[in-house]
Parts: structure tokens; C-alpha cells; sequence
């Protein structure tokens, strides 16, 4: 699923940094409420969790549920994996028994989680602050720095999606003008995006 993002710097900053606070503290996050399906925090005894996920998914609540893997304090709780149809890059491949050494096709999960760990690591002082230069951070890449619309680019904007750079998806997987499918084939995919033409000033547009 793709949404615009126009949450300023200081709010995205402060956002990243609840998580991670909330993360390292270990404090229970709320569960939305639901009619049809009601979690068990995750505090709970950790079978009772995957019951009620079983239950969920036989009972057809939880729909193309794939995989459910939640620890706490360091100890698994929850492991469970349910068959499903998954994709490569558009390609259907029919019904998958998905497992923990099953490649599986990810998308927008993976920013969340990314945006996640970059929080935590924010708040332990490991990496730079969001409105660094995004190039300070590729120094194999430092000659892209002289292009100043480039220079502009943050590390916010990164997380944020809104680098301000040429970038479609729109077209078929199998087309090579595809983006993602033309930073796969290229020789050096950090530079690939990075080196994207500057269609908008960074931080104004979510790509």
C-alpha cells in the first residue's frame, strides 16, 4: 500500500524516537480493538497467542496470514506459518507453504521496519541524526555531493520516501525500465539510487 507522507522533520523525528523508546523500554503496545478478532497481548502465555492466530486463520479472520513471529524479553513466544499465495516481483507463484527458510516477496513492511530499527538506533546515538546530508552518510558516493540539488537530500527524506528523485514502479515487473527492476540489474544499487535525476526539492514529494 502506498500513502503520501507530509509529516514534518521535527514529528517524524519525534515519531522514530517514541518508537524506539517505547521498543527498548519493553512497554505493551496497544492493540487495536476488533470485532471479529481480539489479540492476546503479547505478555500472555505465548500458546494461548498461537491458538488463537490458528483459530483466527482456520475461521477465515485473518485472511493471507503468512507468518506470525513475536518475541519478548529475549525469549520466543509466538511462531507460527501458514500456507499461501505469494509473488515474485508480479509473477504469481500459487500457493506457498511458507516456513522460516522460505524466501518470501517483501514491500512496504520493509520500510516500517527499517524506519524502526533506524529509530532505535537513533536513540542509542548510533547513526546519524534525520537531517544529516544523506550523501555524508555514502562516502564511496562523495562525488554525487557536488551536484547541490543532490547535497539537499537528508537522511529524513530517505526514511520519509521524499528524495525528491525520478522513480517508477507504475510499469510491469518484466519491463526494464521498471526502477526497482533496473537497480536490481544495475552494477552498484546504493549508487543507482542515489544517483536518480532530481525531479523536486527534497522533502516536498513522496515517491
Amino acid at each position: 500500500m502506498k500513502a503520501a507522507l507530509h509529516t514534518p522533520l521535527a514529528t517524524r523525528r519525534g515519531l522514530l524516537q517514541a518508537a524506539a523508546a517505547t521498543l527498548l523500554a519493553g512497554a505493551r503496545p496497544a492493540w487495536p480493538a476488533a470485532d471479529a478478532f481480539t489479540w492476546v497481548p503479547a505478555e500472555a502465555d505465548g500458546a494461548a497467542l498461537a491458538e488463537q492466530l490458528d483459530q483466527g486463520v482456520a475461521r477465515g479472520e485473518l485472511l493471507n496470514l503468512h507468518g506470525v513471529f513475536v518475541t519478548r524479553g529475549g525469549r520466543v513466544l509466538v511462531e507460527r506459518y501458514y500456507p499461501g499465495p505469494d509473488d515474485r516481483w508480479g509473477r504469481p507463484l500459487g500457493p506457498v507453504a511458507h516456513g522460516p527458510l522460505v524466501p518470501h516477496d517483501l514491500r512496504s513492511v520493509s520500510k516500517s521496519v527499517v524506519g524502526l530499527l533506524y529509530g532505535i538506533a537513533l536513540a542509542e546515538g548510533r547513526v546519524p541524526a534525520p537531517d544529516t546530508p544523506l550523501l555524508d552518510v555514502f562516502a564511496a558516493h562523495a562525488d554525487l555531493a557536488r551536484d547541490e540539488p543532490r547535497r539537499a537530500i537528508r537522511v529524513a527524506d530517505a526514511l520519509g520516501m521524499s528524495m525528491g528523485q525520478a522513480w517508477n514502479e507504475d510499469l510491469p515487473y518484466n519491463d526494464p525500465r521498471n526502477s526497482e527492476i533496473a537497480m536490481e540489474r544495475s552494477a552498484d544499487r546504493i549508487r543507482y539510487v542515489l544517483d536518480r535525476p532530481i525531479v523536486a526539492a527534497p522533502g516536498t514529494q513522496w515517491r
